[in-house]
């Protein structure tokens, strides 16, 4: 009986690592992720998406009055289950909504700073 009772007790604890927090919307639901340079994400269907950087950032600097706010291209690469990985190309101005494979990735923000963390809503598309 206690054999059957760790047997059940590790498996419970395996499932439960295999839906953490690494696992996007499954259900079609939205989810939020906040991640720095060189950071990913695996999703509920096996695809990743990597945080690569920011390149050409013109945006203003805090706490600086400036004529123009600016804009920053930020870059990821979506990598599926099965297949070539792509890039995916943010600006914060004119590109912040893209679709990759079956996912509608948002960028919802970018922090300042020379290695800014990018906050992106990520659900199913539809």
């Amino acid at each position: 009986m206690s054999r059957l009772f760790a047997v059940l007790l590790s498996l419970t604890a395996l499932s439960a690592c295999a839906s953490g927090p690494g696992a996007g919307p499954s259900d079609g639901g939205e989810r939020s992720a906040t991640l720095k340079p060189g950071e990913r994400i695996a999703l509920a269907d096996r695809s990743q998406l990597r945080y690569i950087g920011v390149s050409n950032d013109s945006r203003c600097p805090p706490n600086v009055q400036c004529i123009r706010a600016g804009d920053a291209d930020v870059n990821f690469e979506f990598a599926p289950a099965a297949g070539a990985a792509q890039a995916l190309n943010f600006n914060t101005e004119r590109a912040t909504v893209l679709t990759a494979g079956t996912w509608t990735i948002e960028l919802t923000s970018l922090a300042p700073g020379e290695a800014p963390a990018a906050t992106l809503k990520i659900a199913a598309t539809p």
